[in-house]
């Protein structure tokens, strides 16, 4: 039988099978990581399409529009509201100007002398319980006061700090009603509460203690000799009227001056803590911690003492120290010492006309706790970077499960091929692999193995090959070898050379490495060629 150079290739393959695959990544790790890589490069470019289209601002550009329209909303309705109590404030100040100058000529006593005369005075007040009550009833506030620029008992030893007036509170504050059942009488003669039927508070007194009321002063001081009308004098004040343990309250002030231009006194309306959290707390359940500020605003500062707070809960308990305010993109930071930092946004108020005698801004800020704020804004972005996180995995394991599914028929294949259990009913389903398989399997039926005496010539270099890799045993692994080539088996070996059958094997998978072949079959194989290319070579000799 001829010589057969196909069966030859075929045959040096399988041999170096084992060899090869020895070397570099796995088909199915390969096809894994191209997988991986596409889709990988896949998310890469969503997440450039998300980026620049802008979807990971979202939650950041969608809270502050929500909350810059709550606060432009608040911003809005608090003006008219104070707007509205500063024209009836105006309007009570004229009114009890025309009315006192006119009770001052009834007793004949000159306006500009009536702390001299303090025996009038609770008569003077009596006479304008009436406008104070019916002022109170349509004007949305928590209190309507007048301060004479006198007291009606100057031998006290607190005089010159005792004002005689009227202060009476409505208890429900954002009902504008004609009923006086929900007023309380707090300061003033009591025989005025008497004569009404009023209710009197607990914390009532006969006069006002104007040492600490910054608004009195203020406002008499800056009426005295100017010629601009009323509706320039008043002033917005903060603080508290009745004393340290009261309530902390905004006061409109207006002065009450007479035709001669006398000032008589003050008069104006109050806007209570409770009555500016009913207005104005904010309606939503998205924030928890979000509430109004609203106190004077100096050198982007907010002034925090003694400010009007809304909300459905109160922060932690502010100092007198003011907010600093800082920028930080669309939203601000406001820090003040002692408290948590605080983050939202502010709008500056002028409660004033231009040509007013007072130029003082308010702020109204609208915060909530730094953190809290982070995490809602954040929120959408956590959401979707877990999305992104979890369509990542599925990536991995639909790239592991495909190259696994993908490479097995292939490798069934070659596995088919190196133990040459090839026959045409050997399907992968892969139409190039189903091919080679079938032509491989034809061609061993044509072409049968040669003998082994056939073809040793081609064989030549192997065998030399072979003579040149026995010489790289170790000493231990050439003793085995030499029993092999005296047709040993391993049992026998094990047993001449008293060792045990694993490290037996041990030196095989060595030996069979070093000689660079796959099998005990193959390793008698070459034995058997170099036996009879010997007895050749005796032969010739």
């Amino acid at each position: 039988m001829g010589k057969n150079p196909l069966a030859a290739k075929l045959k040096n393959y399988k041999a170096g099978i084992s060899m090869v695959s020895r070397s570099g990544l796995p088909m199915r790790h390969r096809l894994f990581g191209f997988f991986l890589a596409f889709l990988l490069l896949v998310m890469a470019g969503v997440l450039a399409v998300l980026y620049a289209s802008g979807i990971f601002k979202t939650g950041y550009m969608e809270n502050y529009a929500y909350l810059d329209r709550e606060l432009n909303e608040t911003a809005e309705s608090l003006s008219r509201d104070y707007s509205t109590i500063t024209v009836h404030t105006v309007e009570l100040a004229q009114t009890l100007s025309r009315n006192l100058e006119g009770e001052c000529l009834e007793r004949g006593i000159p306006a500009q002398t009536l702390g001299e005369h303090p025996e009038e005075l609770e008569g003077i007040l009596k006479g304008q319980f009436s406008h104070l009550t019916s002022a109170l009833e349509r004007t949305k506030s928590s209190g309507v006061f007048l301060i004479l620029d006198a007291t009606i008992n100057p031998r006290l030893e607190s005089a010159r700090y005792s004002r005689g007036g009227l202060l009476i509170k409505n208890m429900e504050p954002n009902v504008v009603s004609s009923s006086f059942a929900h007023l309380r009488f707090l300061r003033g003669p009591m025989s005025v509460a008497k004569e009404n039927k009023m209710q009197v508070l607990p914390q009532w007194r006969m006069e006002f203690m104007v040492e600490n009321l910054e608004g009195y002063a203020l406002t008499i001081q800056n009426a005295r000799g100017s010629s601009l009308p009323l509706s320039r004098l008043y002033l917005w004040c903060h603080g508290k009227m009745i004393g340290s343990d009261s309530e902390a309250a905004m006061y409109c002030f207006a002065p009450l001056v007479d035709s001669l231009g006398n000032v008589l006194g003050v008069c104006g309306f109050e806007v209570s803590s409770m009555l500016f959290k009913l207005t104005y707390t904010p309606q939503n359940t998205k924030y928890s911690n979000l509430f109004y500020l609203f106190s004077p605003w100096e050198n982007n500062h907010i002034l925090a003492e003694e400010p009007l707070l809304a909300g459905s809960s109160r922060p932690c308990q502010l100092s007198g120290d003011p907010f600093a305010v800082k920028a930080e993109k669309k939203f601000a930071l406001y820090k003040q010492e002692g408290c948590p930092t605080f983050a939202g946004l502010h709008e500056t108020i002028s409660l004033y006309p231009r040509d007013s005698v007072y130029k003082e801004k308010w702020a109204l800020a609208l915060v909530m706790p730094e953190g809290e704020l982070a995490e809602i804004v954040t929120g959408q972005n956590k959401q979707l970077s877990l999305f992104l996180l979890a369509l990542v995995c599925i990536s991995i394991a639909i790239s592991a499960i495909v190259s696994r599914r993908y490479v097995k028929p292939v490798v069934s294949a070659l596995d088919a091929i190196k133990t040459e259990k090839l026959s045409g009913e050997t399907k992968t389903k892969i139409p190039e692999i189903d091919d080679l398989i079938s032509y491989l399997a034809q061609q061993d039926e044509v072409t049968p193995d040669p003998p082994l005496s056939e073809g040793r010539e081609e064989k030549g270099p192997l065998l030399r090959q072979f003579e040149i890799n026995i010489s790289s045993l170790s000493a231990a692994e050439r003793s085995v070898f030499d029993l092999y080539m005296k047709g040993c088996t391993a049992q026998e070996i094990a047993g001449t050379l008293f060792l045990s059958i694993n490290t037996i094997k041990t030196h095989n998978k060595r030996i069979y490495e070093k000689l660079n072949i796959s099998s005990r079959k193959e390793l008698m194989l070459y034995i058997q060629m170099l036996e009879e290319s010997r007895e050749k070579k005796n032969n010739r000799s």
